[in-house]
């Protein structure tokens, strides 16, 4: 029980579980990814790293592999706290095993068009709005199809007429 306790000051940033619970803990334990990460994966793996958002990424190589290196997000409010998009490239690439060698061990290269990693807001009120959205408060309400007019000629009569 005391490296769960330890598990839940380092990761969670909380003192005891109580306090995990009292601030909504609870809510994110009901689909189980957090349960199963502070009481299984938790206390046994080794803390590798945090990225420029908050997000904390374990790693325990006694665990089967495709199990064995896993995050715990920063904002663990329930459901939309745990944003997959809030992982950057970086680490995504080390969480699937493509590099072997953490970000945090070692620079990666991003290309010079690259823009700064935001997550996904899909659902959520800063989301995108395109700009005949319905949600849009700036909603551009155009027509569709313009008719052509004639020309006014304020009773002027053209020359060849």
């Amino acid at each position: 029980m005391g490296s769960v306790v330890k598990f839940l000051k380092e990761t969670y940033r909380k003192q005891t579980l109580w306090e995990a619970v009292k601030s909504g803990g609870w809510r994110a334990a009901l689909d189980g990814t957090v349960a199963e990460t502070t009481l299984i994966h938790g206390p046994t793996g080794t803390f590798v790293g945090e990225d420029e958002l908050g997000n904390r990424y374990y790693e325990n190589k006694d665990n089967q592999a495709g199990r064995h290196r896993w995050v715990v997000y920063k904002d663990l409010s329930w459901p939309t706290g745990q944003e997959a998009t809030s992982v950057a490239p970086d680490w995504h690439g080390w969480l699937h095993s493509l590099y072997d060698v953490p970000p945090s061990q070692k620079d990666f290269k991003r290309p010079i068009y690259s823009l700064k990693h935001t997550p996904n807001k899909s659902g959520q009120t800063e989301r995108y709005l395109p700009k005949g959205s319905w949600f849009n408060p700036k909603k551009r309400n155009w027509t569709k199809v313009q008719f052509w007019q004639p020309p006014k000629t304020d009773g002027i009569v053209p020359p060849n007429a």
